[in-house]
């Protein structure tokens, strides 16, 4: 979701006032008002949250701007590793030049104190990245096929996460996730995780999360007692048809709600949405998890409005809860702010419904803090 500009310089004037009367007009048809929401006394009160945004596209300060605009603290920076499919032994981040190496962390370096300098928090997040998986399957499904997989995987991938957690420390990075949506490895191997993160805290000071997927891993997960956040992989289904209504998507939340607060009782720590977005279609509340590029075309019907109210559904039911910590939302795409079209069915709410709603939430809680 990244912007810069909303609207190319290049389109009539008459019609960038025109969409931005739009944005307005679909703010208020949409009041957020249930449970301390936005705009009511009670939301004032909430405690300060990170509110951040996995960003693409960054480049300089001037990238900032539509940032800034909405309210944001955080940004969160990702970091890849390859490897081929789901029992392949080794995690690749690099071509084996030390030389390239240094001047790549480098550039990590740079990158991430030029976003603290303009004044925002960084959540530094390696990703795994299969690059020929098996029909199917995704990074929950990785397991390597013997004993012999798994000890040279471990040690691919534990040099994969202290390279990048030694950059968080140079960068004096907030926080740093050490995995995300390793379903069978998170569960079936979890001392593998235990030694992980402390391995990490001998080489890195600040806070600590690891990104468990909705379904399937972040309820059975043993070792949150050994992290700073329970980090959630926040694509909960909220609906069972399109165009859905803003209360329908809101009822959405009740058991998944439920299911958190107890999660974070039990283990004594606070839920942070490590990653939650909604597309521009019809059926985004259905299967928020869903790429836009794999979408059948009797589900790419574009849908500003569902997306926004999803968001606004988010706002009202979860973001008051004292056991909640706040959101990375996916994605902010500052990248395509010269080439944005109005039937973008992607994830980035710029330019789009979403974007006002995302801004009020963020700002109402900004202001009552002070932060």
């Amino acid at each position: 979701m990244k912007n810069g500009k909303i609207f190319p310089s290049s389109f009539p004037i008459l019609l960038a006032f025109g969409l931005l009367g739009a944005l307005f007009i679909f703010s208020h048809s949409y009041p957020i008002n249930e449970n301390k929401g936005p705009g009511t006394e009670d939301f004032l009160t909430i405690c300060n949250k990170q509110r951040g945004a996995h960003v693409w596209g960054i480049v300089d300060t001037t990238d900032f701007q539509p940032l800034i605009d909405n309210n944001l603290e955080w940004i969160t920076l990702v970091s890849w590793g390859y490897q081929d499919d789901i029992d392949s032994p080794i995690v690749t981040h690099h071509d084996g030049d030390s030389i390239r190496i240094m001047d790549y962390d480098a550039h990590w370096v740079r990158k991430i104190k030029s976003v603290r300098a303009a004044g925002f928090k960084v959540f530094f997040k390696p990703h795994v990245w299969l690059l020929s998986p098996s029909e199917g399957k995704w990074r929950s499904d990785i397991f390597p096929a013997n004993e012999l997989g798994w000890q040279t995987w471990q040690e691919s991938y534990r040099n994969f996460i202290l390279r990048y957690a030694k950059v968080a420390e140079r960068a004096k990075v907030e926080m740093f996730c050490v995995g995300m949506e390793f379903w069978r490895l998170s569960v079936e191997k979890p001392e593998f995780w235990i030694k992980l993160i402390e391995d990490v805290r001998e080489v890195y000071s600040g806070k600590i999360t690891y990104a468990a997927n909705w379904y399937h891993e972040y309820e059975e997960i043993k070792f949150w007692d050994q992290l700073d956040f329970i980090g959630v992989q926040a694509y909960f289904p909220l609906a069972n048809t399109t165009n859905p209504s803003l209360r329908e998507i809101s009822k959405g939340w009740s058991k998944h709600v439920r299911t958190l607060e107890s999660l974070s009782k039990k283990w004594d720590r606070k839920i942070l949405f490590t990653e939650m977005g909604y597309k521009s279609t019809t059926n985004s509340a259905i299967t928020p998890w869903e790429w836009s590029q794999n979408l059948s075309d009797s589900d790419r019907q574009y849908s500003p409005e569902t997306q926004a109210k999803c968001y606004q559904a988010f706002f009202n039911k979860v973001w008051g809860k004292d056991w909640f910590d706040g959101v990375h939302i996916w994605v902010m795409r500052i990248d395509i702010a010269e080439n944005y079209h109005k039937d973008n069915i992607d994830f980035t709410p710029l330019g789009k419904p979403a974007e006002v709603i995302i801004s009020k939430g963020f700002e109402r809680q900004k202001s009552s803090t002070g932060s």
